[in-house]
C-alpha cells in the first residue's frame, strides 16, 4: 500500500498540473475532484487540505515542488504503481483517439520511472482536455455538494456507487436505501473492527445481514461488506454514520439493526466487552433504551452465544 504522505503529495501534484495556465474552470474542478475521489485511504480532512489547492492558483515554483517530491519517492514499488495507476484512470476517461492515449500514457510512465523533470510538460497538454471530459460526466450525473458531502460524510456510498458504475453492476433499490444500506454496513464494520481485525465470518454475517434486509444478491452484498470494512480503519466517523442512519430510520428498524449488529458481534470467537460497549453507545446515539440494547443482546440463542 502506498505511504499516505504520498498520496497526499500526488494529488497536490494533479491539482498544480491542471493550475498550469493559471486558471481552473468549474468544469475542471469537477474533473479534478472526480479523479481525487479515487485516490485511496483519503479521509474528509485530508480532502479539506486538497481542496485548499483547488481554492487558488499553484504557482511554477510550487508545481515544481510537489513534482520533485513525487520523483523523490519513485523509489517505492507502492508508491510507483499508485501514480501510474492514476494516469491511466484519468487517461481512461477519453472515448477516443486510443493510440495517441497510449503514447501519452507511456511518455509519463517513462518520466515518473526515470524521475524526469519533463513530466509536467508532457501531462500539461492533455490533462485539460481529459479533465473537461471527466467534469462534463461528472456534472451530468451527480450534483458535486453532494457528491462531497457522500465523501466527508459517508466514504462507503461513495466507493459503492463509484464500484458500481465501474463494473456495470447495478442495485435494484431507490437511492435512499442505497444510502441507508451503506450506513448500515459501516456500523456493522465499527462494530467487528472494533479489535482492529474484521474475520471472514463477520464479513459473512454482514454479507447476511444486507441480503436478508435489503434483497441483494451475493456479490453485491460481499462487495458492500467489503467496502466497508476496509474504509473503517480510514478514519471513517462512526458519529456521523449512526446520526445520518438514525434520520434515514424509524425507531422499529434501528431496534431490529440493533439485532444485527449484536449477529456481527456474535460471528467469531468470544463477544468481547469492547464489540458490546461500542453497541451500547451505538444505541445511545440511535436514541434507543437500555431495554432495547439488553433485548437485542439477549435475542441471540443462548445455545449460539459466545461472550455474550
Amino acid at each position: 500500500m502506498a505511504d499516505k504522505s504520498f498520496i497526499l503529495e500526488l494529488g497536490k501534484l494533479l491539482i498544480g498540473a491542471a493550475w498550469a495556465d493559471g486558471t481552473l474552470s468549474a468544469t475542471e474542478v469537477n474533473g479534478l475532484k472526480e479523479l481525487l475521489f479515487q485516490l485511496p485511504e483519503i479521509s474528509g480532512e485530508e480532502w479539506m487540505e486538497l481542496e485548499l489547492y483547488m481554492a487558488s492558483p499553484v504557482s511554477e515554483e510550487e508545481r515544481q515542488r510537489l513534482l520533485n517530491r513525487v520523483l523523490g519517492r519513485m523509489g517505492s514499488a507502492a508508491d510507483k504503481a499508485l501514480a501510474l495507476e492514476t494516469l491511466e484512470k484519468l487517461l481512461s476517461s477519453e472515448s477516443s483517439g486510443g493510440d495517441q492515449q497510449a503514447e501519452v500514457v507511456k511518455q509519463l510512465r517513462a518520466d515518473l520511472e526515470e524521475g524526469s523533470s519533463g513530466f509536467l510538460e508532457h501531462l500539461r497538454r492533455p490533462f485539460r482536455r481529459m479533465l473537461n471530459l471527466r467534469g462534463q460526466h461528472y456534472t451530468e450525473e451527480h450534483d458535486r455538494e453532494s457528491r462531497l458531502e457522500d465523501f466527508i460524510k459517508n466514504t462507503i456510498y461513495f466507493q459503492v456507487t463509484m464500484e458500481l458504475r465501474d463494473r456495470g453492476i447495478t442495485f435494484d433499490l431507490p437511492d435512499a436505501e442505497i444510502r441507508k444500506l451503506c450506513l448500515a454496513a459501516g456500523l456493522m464494520a465499527r462494530v467487528a473492527g472494533v479489535d482492529h481485525v474484521v474475520s471472514s465470518e463477520e464479513t459473512t454475517v454482514m454479507g447476511g445481514v444486507l441480503q436478508r434486509h435489503w434483497t441483494l444478491t451475493e456479490d453485491q452484498a460481499q462487495l458492500v461488506a467489503e467496502i466497508s470494512h476496509h474504509r473503517i480503519f480510514r478514519g471513517l466517523d462512526s458519529v456521523r454514520l449512526v446520526k445520518r442512519f438514525k434520520e434515514l430510520t424509524t425507531r422499529t428498524e434501528r431496534k431490529e439493526f440493533l439485532h444485527c449488529l449484536f449477529e456481527v458481534a456474535n460471528a467469531a470467537d468470544q463477544t468481547s466487552f469492547d464489540e458490546i460497549e461500542e453497541i451500547r453507545s451505538i444505541a445511545k446515539g440511535m436514541d434507543l433504551t437500555h431495554q432495547d440494547f439488553l433485548d437485542a443482546k439477549l435475542a441471540i440463542p443462548r445455545e449460539d452465544r459466545k461472550g455474550l
